[in-house]
This record gives C-alpha cells, sequence and structure tokens, in this order.
C-alpha cells in the first residue's frame, strides 16, 4: 500500500511540474513581441542613424545587430531548455506508468 500510495504521489507531482512547464512554455512564446519590438525599434534608429549621416551610424549599426543576434540566441535558447525538461518530464511519466502496469 505504502509503495503504490508513493507513486501516486510522484505521478501528482510530476503532473504538477508537467503543467508549470507547460504554461511556462506558453507564456515565454507568447513573449516573442518583445524580441520583435527590439529588432523593430533597432531597425527604426539604424534608418534614423543613416538619414541624419551620424557619424558612428556603421558603429551603431553593427551594435544593435549584436544585440539583437545576442537576444535572439538567448530567448531560443530558453525555449529549447523549456521544451528539453518537458520532455524529460513526460518521458518519466512513461517509465513510471510502465513500472506500475509491469508490476
Amino acid at each position: 500500500m505504502n509503495l503504490t500510495h508513493n507513486n501516486l504521489e510522484s505521478i501528482k507531482r510530476e503532473e504538477g511540474q508537467k503543467e508549470l512547464l507547460e504554461t511556462s512554455l506558453e507564456a515565454h512564446r507568447s513573449r516573442r513581441w518583445v524580441i520583435n519590438s527590439i529588432y523593430a525599434i533597432s531597425l527604426l534608429v539604424v534608418i534614423l542613424c543613416f538619414y541624419f549621416h551620424v557619424a558612428q551610424a556603421i558603429i551603431i549599426t553593427v551594435s544593435l545587430f549584436c544585440i539583437c543576434t545576442i537576444s535572439d540566441i538567448l530567448y531560443r535558447a530558453l525555449d529549447k531548455k523549456i521544451e528539453l525538461r518537458l520532455k524529460r518530464i513526460k518521458q518519466e511519466k512513461r517509465k513510471s506508468i510502465f513500472k506500475v502496469n509491469k508490476s
């Protein structure tokens, strides 16, 4: 009885973690507008720099390009990290179900 009770508690805990990760992933993906707005503002700044013949327009362009690239890489890395954690929890759930059915 105690073994079954412990299995049920672990399954409930895993379900809670899974739901939390799924909502976290959805919230993370819905924040894509932040990255898109960074791109839009950077493009606007670059266009204005070249339009008004700012002396350091090239340096500003390269800096903004680097900022956009780094922010996109970090966004994708966080997205992958959440997906991998979610996959790991789903696999552990399948393993625990298989163990319960096998016993």
